[in-house]
């Protein structure tokens, strides 16, 4: 695999990220501007982004995320979805107790219990 970009060519790559998916976006172009207004912030903020003079913040990556409706884990090369949610898991469960901690692990198998009944029954209505 591929090393991950450090610090300097990691906002190179997110800056060519956001550029993209502003000008790919779905009702056509984006303007920075226009990102800029929909974003609430700074007009020239989005050109600083892209040019690398600026580096966003894990906040602003959330909200681009959000924008643009994609995983905040596209601004970053060679991170799979499987690394993201292993990521996701370890930072949300970090700071519990043991206690908590496997209070987590029960809720998450509640839930692929549930998903697996619900899929049984709906497989059993189709016969």
């Amino acid at each position: 695999m591929p090393a991950r970009p450090g610090p300097p060519e990691l906002y190179e790559y997110i800056g060519h990220k956001i550029r993209e998916l502003r000008l790919a976006y779905p009702q056509g172009s984006l303007s920075q501007d226009a990102l800029a207004a929909a974003l609430k912030i700074a007009a020239n903020t989005v050109s600083r982004w892209e040019t690398g003079t600026y580096k966003p913040t894990a906040g602003d990556l959330d909200h681009l995320s959000r924008f643009f409706s994609v995983p905040i884990t596209s601004f970053f090369p060679g991170i799979t979805a499987d690394e993201a949610r292993v990521s996701a898991l370890t930072s949300a469960t970090g700071g519990l107790d043991d206690g908590d901690f496997e209070e987590v692990i029960r809720y998450a198998e509640f839930r692929k219990a549930r998903r697996a009944l619900e899929g049984a029954k709906r497989s059993k209505g189709r016969r």
